[in-house]
């Protein structure tokens, strides 16, 4: 990446859509540490990459109280649904950064701040021409070594096959990470189910769960 091309991703993501008081700023000039998050500490944090509607981290920390979730997601109209739900349930431990998580990661937030982190079905970009789209590549496991911890987890979920065998190589060849169990499932009863992992269960796509590890920084 360019400097140029940076400094203008960087004055995106910087920005924030609208005024409200569940947004983080990122920033260039300093990472995020948990004392930035949010009003209090908590145990433990929980990052949700593309949160979507905000089904799934809403859910959770609802029944998770003790855990700040940091919610990754571009789109607005998602963003708006999100708070409102937010609201709704008088939530203190869920925040939400309207950045794009294929642009800066690793850049945004201290080292070993989350002991958990979530992707859910992204684009699996099945045409070889366009595989260096993908999100899962070398690149992106290194960001996840920077952010958590030893014995920190990744869950992983995708209903297309090629992309979750791609993963599962990815991960296996980064020595740094092992399956928590094994290489995949086809149920994962732990994270709550979103709307677009409903509406794949109903078409009866098969959806592979991969959970790693990290076992060495």
């Amino acid at each position: 990446m360019s400097q140029d091309l940076e400094q203008k991703l960087w004055s995106i993501a910087s920005g924030i859509p609208f005024v409200s008081d569940y947004f983080l700023q990122a920033s260039p000039a300093r990472k995020l540490k948990k004392e930035n998050l949010f009003s209090k500490v908590f145990e433990t944090y929980f990052l949700e990459l593309g949160s979507g509607w905000g089904e799934v981290a809403i859910a959770m920390a609802l029944q998770r109280r003790n855990t700040g979730f940091v919610l990754m997601e571009k789109k607005f109209d998602r963003i708006r649904h999100t708070i409102r739900e937010i609201e709704k349930h008088s939530l203190d431990n869920v925040k939400i950064l309207c950045v794009n998580f294929n642009w800066f990661l690793a850049d945004v937030f201290e080292e070993n701040l989350f002991s958990e982190i979530l992707l859910n079905f992204p684009d699996p970009w099945p045409k070889k021409r366009h595989h260096k789209k993908r999100t899962i590549n070398s690149k992106f496991i290194e960001s996840l070594r920077v952010l958590l911890p030893e014995k920190g987890k990744f869950s992983f979920a995708t209903d297309y096959g090629p992309y979750a065998r791609k993963t599962i190589r990815l991960f296996r060849d980064s020595e740094i990470f092992k399956p928590e169990t094994m290489e995949f499932r086809l149920e994962r009863k732990e994270i709550p189910v979103s709307h677009f992992e409903r509406k794949k269960r109903k078409e009866g796509k098969r959806i592979y769960y991969i959970d790693q590890i990290l076992i060495r920084k």
